[in-house]
């Protein structure tokens, strides 16, 4: 009888393993809540929200997709079937002009109507004007996504708004928002290019997003970032932008296009560059920008900037029938 109240030895050392986990994941549940929680904190902005992996360009929005997104202000977003914030495409025989950039051109904090390339549409009623802009990209993604778009829209001119508030510093990285997202970048060796970082790796913000249930546990969140990819960044390297823009300028000449490029504020160094490579390029500064959420354009930013960039395109010759 004796025997058989005995516990058996292999449900008690289960049983005590058992209680060990809890307690050891609760305990570090509550320290990383406690002390760690903005390094393993899920992004839940437009890039999180509206756009999906992307394992050559990083991320890219979801086509055919209808939301509401909040930054400074509520506003409407929709992407049309090719994953763009813009009207459909249709093939004619007017000319084109692409508009490639990041936030500023896809148009954060404000209304599709509001942004300076729909301002610009109504300018340019001979010219098909497309907005290809997706947020958070640097130069070197809107170099990649040109390459994958251009013969598609197979535009005269390829205007590029260069975002000087981060660009270069995206330029030199595997990740933007301390490894939130990764993405490809260019090293440059003897004067040539070197696409690095693909295919691109998944990240937690993905992983939160495939996974939300279990992605609520911070301990989950650790063991992702464990094993994800360490961020690359060279603060003692110089950033690769104008080896990029030199590139995608060669590129859009073979292909008979013109590139023109919009500084959204003064770039000394790159100012001198394409001086000297005669790539044009016009000064967006003096837009008025929100105070918050990285400082974008306002409504009438845009205003400032359309007006701006039409004044430039038609003063240089460029929007002259060939």
């Amino acid at each position: 009888m004796e025997d058989k109240k005995k516990c058996n030895p292999l449900f008690i050392n289960i049983m005590l393993a058992t209680v060990t986990f809890v307690v050891c994941f609760s305990i570090g549940e509550f320290v990383l809540r406690q002390f760690y929680s903005n390094k393993l904190f899920v992004y839940q902005e437009e890039r999180a929200l509206l756009y999906r992996f992307d394992e050559q360009l990083g991320w890219f929005p979801r086509s055919n997709s209808t939301a509401i997104f909040n930054g400074s202000r509520p506003v409407s977003v929709s992407h049309n079937s090719r994953g763009f914030r813009d009207v459909e495409y249709t093939k004619n025989n007017k000319p084109g002009i692409l508009f490639i950039g990041d936030s500023f051109v896809w148009g954060y904090d404000v209304e599709q109507p509001e942004r300076f390339t729909e301002k610009l549409r109504t300018k340019l009623a001979g010219w098909n004007v497309n907005n290809l802009g997706v947020s958070g990209y640097g130069t070197d993604q809107e170099y990649l996504l040109l390459r994958q778009q251009f013969d598609f829209y197979v535009p005269r001119i390829v205007f590029l708004v260069f975002c000087t508030d981060n660009d270069d510093n995206d330029n030199l990285s595997n990740a933007i928002s301390n490894g939130a997202y990764y993405k490809p970048y260019f090293k440059v060796r003897n004067h040539t290019l070197e696409l690095q970082g693909v295919p691109v790796p998944k990240s937690l913000t993905y992983f939160a997003r495939q996974h939300p249930v279990v992605a609520q546990s911070y301990v989950v969140r650790l063991m992702v970032k464990a094993i994800s990819p360490k961020v690359v960044r060279d603060e003692n390297e110089f950033p690769p932008s104008a080896a990029i823009l030199n590139e995608m300028n060669e590129f859009v000449s073979a292909k008979g296009s013109k590139l023109v490029v919009g500084l959204v504020e003064r770039q000394p160094y790159l100012e001198n560059f394409m001086n000297s490579q005669n790539i044009p390029y016009v000064q967006l500064t003096g837009a008025e920008r929100y105070n918050t959420n990285w400082y974008h354009w306002t409504p009438q930013g845009h205003t400032v900037v359309g007006n701006k960039i039409y004044e430039f395109l038609s003063k240089s010759g460029l929007l002259k029938s060939e």
